[in-house]
C-alpha cells in the first residue's frame, strides 16, 4: 500500500485547487473550520502508516471507512441546506473521526462511541427538520437517507470494536457493514439526491427509488443468506439496488458531456459514473454468486477493487464534480 500513501499526500495539493474555490459560501460562518475536508484528508493519510499493524484482511476495509468520515463527509457538508447543518464544529466531528482511528490502535470500542453520537444526533436533526414533502419527494427521500444511513455503520463499527457479533456474523462481515454503511449509504444515495433535484425526470426518480428500495433489501438478503433461507432475496436487493446506481451512473457521465461545467468537473463526473459501472457489475456478479459462481470475484478481491472503486472513483471523484458544478452555477 505505499503507492497509496505516496498518492494520498500527492493528492492534497489537487484536492486543494479542485475544490477550494467552493469555500466561498463558507466566508459568512467563520466560526467553522474553512479547510475542514483538507484537515481530515491530511488526517486520514497519517492512519495509512498508523494503522499499519491491522490484519491484511480488514486494513484497507478500516482504511476506506476512515477515508469516508474523515474526508467524503466534510467535503460533502454544504450539499445539506443551511437549516439542516449540524450544530456542532466541524473540528468536532474531525475529533470524534480521530477518535474512531484511536479505537483500532488501543483496541477498544470506547473510542468509537462519540462518533456514534456525532452520527446519531445528525440521523435525529435530518427527522426532525424533515417535512411531510420530504417523505413525498424522490429527491430529498435520498438526502435525508444519506444522513441516516451512516449511523447504522457507526453502530456496526462499535458493535465490531467491542468484538460482539450481531446474530453470529462473522466479525469481518460486521466491519465490512460499517464500511457499506458509510459509502454506499452514504454517497450513492446523496448523489441519486443530487441528480433528482437538479435534473427532476422519470430517471433520475425511478434511481432514486431503486437505491432506497435496495438497500434495506440487501441487508434482508445477506441477512437471509446466513440463516440459510430465502436466498434468492440477496440477489434481487442486489439486482434493484444496482439498477439503481446505473442509472446514477449514467447520470454522471450524462452531467459530465455537459459543456457549461469546468473540464475538472466534467473529468469528475466521467470517472465517477465510469467507477461505479465497473463497481456495480462487480457487485451483481457477487450478488448472484449462489446462481453463477463462476463470475463472481472473491471476498478479498471485492473490498479491494470493489471498495476502492466506490471510495475514490465515484465517491471522491463525483463529490469533487458536484461541489465545482454548483460553485459555478451560485456564481452571479
Amino acid at each position: 500500500m505505499a503507492w497509496l500513501s505516496f498518492g494520498a499526500l500527492v493528492a492534497v495539493p489537487v484536492c486543494a485547487g479542485f475544490a477550494g474555490e467552493d469555500d466561498q459560501p463558507m466566508k459568512k460562518a467563520p466560526n467553522r473550520l474553512k479547510y475542514e475536508w483538507l484537515a481530515g484528508l491530511l488526517a486520514w493519510a497519517a492512519q495509512l502508516w498508523m494503522l499499519k499493524h491491522l490484519p491484511a484482511d480488514s486494513y484497507w476495509v478500516v482504511i476506506l471507512l476512515l477515508f469516508s468520515a474523515m474526508f467524503l463527509m466534510p467535503l460533502s457538508r454544504r450539499f445539506w441546506d443551511a437549516e439542516s447543518h449540524q450544530a456542532w464544529r466541524p473540528e468536532v466531528e474531525l475529533g470524534c473521526a480521530l477518535l474512531m482511528a484511536v479505537s483500532f490502535i488501543a483496541n477498544s470500542a470506547v473510542y468509537v462511541i462519540p462518533w456514534l453520537l456525532i452520527r446519531s444526533v445528525a440521523a435525529f436533526e435530518a427527522i426532525r427538520n424533515c417535512r411531510k414533502e420530504t417523505l413525498e419527494d424522490p429527491a430529498e427521500l435520498p438526502l435525508l437517507c444519506a444522513r441516516i444511513f451512516p449511523a447504522i455503520g457507526a453502530a456496526w463499527l462499535v458493535a465490531h470494536r467491542a468484538s460482539w457479533t450481531p446474530w453470529g456474523f462473522d466479525p469481518l462481515i460486521v466491519l465490512l457493514t460499517a464500511a457499506h454503511f458509510h459509502h454506499a449509504g452514504f454517497t450513492l444515495p446523496l448523489m441519486a439526491g443530487l441528480h433528482a433535484k437538479v435534473n427532476p425526470g422519470c430517471w433520475t426518480r425511478f434511481s432514486c427509488v431503486a437505491i432506497l428500495l435496495g438497500v434495506p433489501l440487501v441487508a434482508a438478503g445477506i441477512t437471509c443468506t446466513h440463516f440459510g433461507v430465502l436466498k434468492l432475496v440477496e440477489p434481487l436487493g442486489v439486482a434493484i439496488l444496482v439498477m439503481g446506481a446505473l442509472g446514477v451512473a449514467a447520470s454522471q457521465i450524462r452531467r459530465g458531456l455537459k459543456k457549461q461545467h469546468t473540464i475538472w468537473s466534467r473529468l469528475g463526473f466521467v470517472i465517477s459514473g465510469a467507477s461505479l459501472v465497473v463497481a456495480m457489475v462487480l457487485a451483481l456478479s457477487f450478488g448472484i454468486r449462489y446462481l453463477i459462481p463462476n463470475y463472481a470475484l472473491t471476498m478479498p478481491q471485492m473490498w479491494a477493487i470493489h471498495g476502492t472503486l466506490n471510495a475514490f472513483g465515484f465517491g471522491l471523484c463525483g463529490i469533487l464534480a458536484w461541489r465545482g458544478a454548483l460553485t459555478r452555477s451560485q456564481r452571479p
